[in-house]
């Protein structure tokens, strides 16, 4: 199956920065940020960065970023259900999940989470796909 990924970005202004949420990012751009230290909710931040350049390679991996300058203050990711689910036995190439989205405390208030949502559907690029989630934090 084709997992069309179509690069988009945009600008938020708060506090006199200009974050920035863009995606699907690459494993190679995801290694030159670092995360933000309260992004703990699934694992530590290092860890977490590891689990989102393996998502990132994957070919139905998608990874939404929000960030201040180098720092990942938001993320969302998409990629096949985990081997463990019931939904993976269902082997659909069409069947995305939409695995974690996760923002900075201090950010929380801006709507990030949504934008970076809608970034990742812009262009309909995820059209051909259907797109499920079981959890949020």
């Amino acid at each position: 199956m084709d997992h069309l990924k179509i690069y988009h970005w945009q600008t938020v202004d708060h506090n006199n920065a200009h974050l920035i949420i863009e995606g699907p990012v690459s494993p190679d751009l995801l290694a030159q940020w670092n995360l933000q230290k309260d992004l703990d909710a699934f694992r530590s931040p290092k860890d977490q960065q590891a689990a989102l350049m393996e998502i990132a390679s994957l070919p139905e991996g998608r990874i939404i970023v929000a960030r201040n300058g180098e720092t990942i203050i938001g993320y969302v990711t998409f990629h096949y259900p985990d081997k463990m689910e019931r939904w993976s036995k269902l082997n659909m190439p069409d069947l995305i999940e939409l695995g974690a989205i996760e923002v900075a405390n201090e950010y929380r208030s801006l709507g990030l989470g949504r934008k970076m949502i809608q970034l990742a559907f812009a262009e309909q690029q995820m059209e051909n796909v259907i797109v499920f989630t079981t959890e949020y934090y």
